[in-house]
């Protein structure tokens, strides 16, 4: 397979303009409560759960959906649900985050896919599901109209599949066939089966590990015997690409015998798996939906997998988070624009403590300055001015560049973010992260604080702490 510049590999993703993607699959709805445990019931030897909030979000092929409609893509919705409350829920929630719900049909007799989630903290109490009744029959004949009337007009299709009665055969060789005939790319990710020939003539599937060993029909323990199941699952349903998930040990991009790739993994710190799989189809899907080549697609698919795997929880990122990704590399875990901060902040529980500077020139007087921040027990967010703003504050450019600055600032123990901002002070981020406290340096007690106005609206205190020349 063609090995590609940086240059090319980040023009792909650039390059991309608002991509039209459907995605055809099992919708769900996930829902969460939080909350303590402090006594056991006195009606059977279990905790209870003293709820202090519920959070609903997509789940399923929905999750997908989000991920897509994020990276920038224009999403058309096809699926089912129920006549009842979930599914009243998921049609809200598509339609908030602007996707096109017309092929979406609520359906009397069918059950909505729901996950209930019980969180003390972060241990996980329970999980309740409820599922279709084995056996439900999904009504499809309006959908497949729908399909009929859409494939020929999007850039790619992608189904994701999870069992729950939706794709049948028939519904599978129809999208494959209308796919084929238009010349749309067809990806899925296929539910744990012992028969992957259902899926004939799609583009791609991805399987997972697992989900590859159940339908080839033995363990994949080395490169051979991963290469050995990609091919068969290749040529037994008449694939383009076989891309298989191989969790730390990276991905398989398989085109043929004598042309694959096998793509490591780089992400070392593992927090939760949970989506890894959902972005990686996600970003294949909108790559080649955007005309890259599989192997920009893999390249792009792997480098958002490591950055799912570094948050808890599902979460989906921007094309700008995976091109911000790309310039800093791993390291960036701590380096965030501002709307990943403002994404990633309500999953934390700690008081969040702002400090902000030039941090032009670091010496070891900068550093035992931050070192002082644990002390405030909280979340410390450390922002730094772009090159641009020195630049017109102090009329030259600053000695290390915002990247080396910003890297250097994230390897500091007490530093849990580093955000870099354009303006000339920080007076919109403390507006924005509405932090806890803001930290100065004592030579600014008796000083006006251009940022002084936000930080009386958000009501946080004012720490100064001693500087190191």
């Amino acid at each position: 397979m063609r090995q590609y510049s940086e240059s090319e590999l980040r023009q792909s993703l650039s390059d991309i303009a608002t991509p039209q993607i459907l995605v055809v699959g099992d919708l769900m709805l996930d829902r969460y409560s939080w909350g303590m445990v402090q006594r056991i019931s006195p009606e059977a030897p279990i905790p209870v759960l003293q709820v202090a909030r519920d959070d609903q979000r997509l789940g399923g092929a929905g999750n997908v959906m989000m991920n897509l409609s994020v990276m920038g893509a224009e999403v058309l919705a096809c699926g089912v649900t129920g006549k009842d409350e979930a599914g009243e829920i998921i049609l809200g929630l598509l339609q908030e985050q602007g996707i096109d719900t017309s092929g979406v049909e609520q359906q009397e007799q069918y059950t909505t896919v729901l996950k209930h989630r019980m969180i003390a903290g972060h241990t996980h109490l329970l999980r309740m599901d409820l599922d279709p009744p084995s056996g439900s029959v999904v009504r499809q004949e309006g959908l497949i109209d729908f399909l009929k009337k859409t494939i020929p007009r999007v850039d790619a299709v992608l189904i994701s599949d999870y069992g729950k009665g939706l794709l049948g055969n028939s519904m599978l060789r129809t999208i494959a066939a209308l796919c084929k005939t238009h010349h749309i790319p067809s990806l899925c990710d296929p539910r744990r089966n012992i028969d992957f020939e259902i899926y004939q003539d799609f583009t791609l599937i991805k399987p997972n590990r697992a989900e590859t060993e159940a339908a080839v029909g033995f363990p994949l323990i080395d490169q051979d015997s991963i290469l050995r199941a990609a091919h068969k699952l290749k040529y037994e349903a008449d694939l383009e690409y076989v891309v298989i998930s191989l969790d730390q040990d990276g991905m398989l991009l398989f085109r043929q015998a004598n042309d694959y790739q096998f793509l490591k993994a780089e992400t070392q710190e593992v927090f939760d798996v949970v989506g890894a799989g959902d972005m990686v189809i996600s970003v294949l899907a909108y790559l080649l939906a955007g005309s890259a080549s599989i192997e920009q697609a893999g390249f792009w698919a792997q480098l958002a997998a490591g950055m799912a795997i570094q948050h808890v929880g599902v979460v989906s990122f921007t094309r700008s988070d995976l091109l911000h990704r790309f310039e800093y590399g791993e390291t960036s875990g701590k380096i965030m624009t501002l709307e990943q901060l403002s994404r990633y902040l309500p999953h934390q529980e700690l008081p969040l403590i702002f400090t902000n500077g030039y941090f032009d020139d670091i010496s070891a007087g900068h550093l035992k300055f931050l070192h002082q921040l644990n002390t405030l027990n909280g979340f410390n967010v450390v922002a730094i001015n772009s090159d641009r703003s020195i630049s017109q504050e102090k009329g030259e450019a600053p000695l290390l560049n915002e990247r080396e600055r910003a890297m250097l600032l994230s390897s500091v123990e007490s530093v849990n973010r580093v955000i870099i901002f354009d303006e000339t002070d920080a007076s919109h981020l403390i507006r924005t992260l509405r932090p806890v406290r803001v930290v100065k340096g004592e030579r600014y007690r008796n000083q006006s604080l251009p940022e002084k106005d936000a930080i009386d609206e958000v009501g946080a205190l004012i720490e100064f702490f001693p500087e190191y020349g």
